[in-house]
């Protein structure tokens, strides 16, 4: 599949690369981590990131670009294979479609090439995987973006399992004979400011179901009063209610500014990826979301998550 894919960067002269709205540094990493691949590696490309902006630990800039550039272009889709996610819908202009992910969802694009690795941790190290197994060239900035995707995306590695820590690992003792900017990355996830550290805690209560699922509403005029960007708030402050023994299952819920609830959920050693997908939504295993429509559609989905905890107590797991 790796080879393919280079192939098909071969066969075109324009290549644009998409992600999915609202990027994390998987997205960030494995997005800019292969344009700066095929930059290194082709330099008769003309190669373009697009899509919103987010905060990101390394330097970067979104290209802006006219629908005439997608014609007889390859275009890339990283990290979803769900339509509703892709920022900037102009991914259907281009001549060649890629699609790369790692997330438990079937494509539903319709590309001409699908690379798809649930298993993986990060669709950064996919990208690593289609330039190590192709012989291409890297460089310290193709590696640091790569290894800030696979950061990001395994929680600092404490998500690794046995499915991928071999892969995983194998990628990141390969980046690191580039340098890698570590220390910018992990300053990115661990530091931040008073103020915000201080606002933050505002969202720290939240509340238990019979079966100690935890979740938490955060309505829209909560989250615009306190300051906080809505990723600050949405994705994170989700884990404030991680590292809990008896809490094996949390969500946080939030409003945005059309009015829709966008569900972070997340979990320990139980797998609740299906009622994510139940609700219109996906992900990984044990960290995936969905958007829904009211809070009353938010309450079902903690019920759902609560009677999973029930059916794992009844079979005398707790």
């Amino acid at each position: 599949m790796e080879i393919k894919i280079i192939e098909a960067i071969k066969a075109h002269d324009t290549i644009i690369i998409h992600r999915h709205k609202q990027p994390d540094l998987d997205a960030y990493g494995a997005q800019l981590g292969l344009k700066e691949l095929i930059i290194e590696n082709f330099k008769d490309k003309n190669v373009y990131a697009v899509g919103d902006d987010q905060s990101y630990p390394l330097e970067h800039l979104m290209d802006k670009i006219d629908d005439a550039t997608y014609e007889d272009a390859l275009v890339f889709v990283l990290d979803t294979a769900a339509d509703y996610m892709i920022s900037d819908k102009r991914y259907k202009l281009g001549k060649t479609l890629i699609n790369i992910d790692h997330h438990r969802n079937d494509t539903n694009i319709d590309p001409d090439i699908f690379f798809h690795e649930p298993d993986l941790i990060s669709c950064s190290q996919m990208i690593a995987m289609i330039g190590m197994k192709g012989g291409l060239k890297f460089n310290d900035l193709i590696a640091s973006h790569i290894y800030a995707g696979i950061v990001g995306d395994s929680g600092r590695f404490q998500y690794i399992t046995s499915k991928n820590a071999k892969n995983t690992f194998d990628i990141v003792a390969y980046l690191m004979n580039y340098h890698v900017k570590i220390q910018e990355i992990y300053n990115f996830l661990s530091l931040e400011s008073l103020a915000k550290r201080v606002a933050k805690d505002k969202f720290r209560s939240f509340n238990l179901t019979e079966y100690n699922v935890a979740y938490r509403f955060n309505d829209y005029a909560s989250i615009k009063a306190s300051g906080l960007t809505f990723q600050e708030v949405s994705r994170g402050t989700v884990n404030l209610m991680a590292g809990i023994k008896e809490v094996m299952i949390w969500a946080n819920f939030s409003e945005n500014e059309y009015g829709e609830i966008i569900g972070e959920f997340r979990s320990k050693d139980i797998s609740i990826v299906d009622i994510a997908k139940r609700f219109g939504g996906g992900g990984h295993a044990n960290a995936c979301g969905a958007t829904l429509d009211s809070w009353e559609a938010s309450l079902e989905v903690v019920r759902a998550f609560d009677e999973r905890m029930k059916m794992y107590h009844d079979k005398g797991n707790i």
